[in-house]
């Protein structure tokens, strides 16, 4: 996780609380397609094949991972429920 820049970090850490890219791109301020192009990029530098994998390494190298300090109390105004 060292090879990641803060923002991957901070992205890995908004996947490990369980958001979609969508909130994500909401709760960092990006669209959903920099959040898409930034988790090729850290499934590429971690060796990891999905999202899955990915949340599995970041709570096995950090433990419990929690809200970023920043985005603790963010909320989603007018956010729809999304269905995988």
């Amino acid at each position: 996780m060292n090879s990641l820049t803060s923002r991957e970090r901070e992205i890995v850490f908004a996947l490990a609380e369980g958001l979609s890219n969508k909130d994500v791109g909401r709760k960092l301020n990006l669209s959903e397609g920099t959040v898409k192009v930034h988790l090729h990029n850290i499934y590429q530098k971690l060796g990891v094949k999905n999202r899955t994998a990915l949340v599995a390494l970041a709570h096995a190298e950090y433990g419990s991972v929690s809200p970023l300090p920043h985005t603790k109390n963010f909320e989603f105004e007018g956010a729809e429920l999304e269905f995988a």
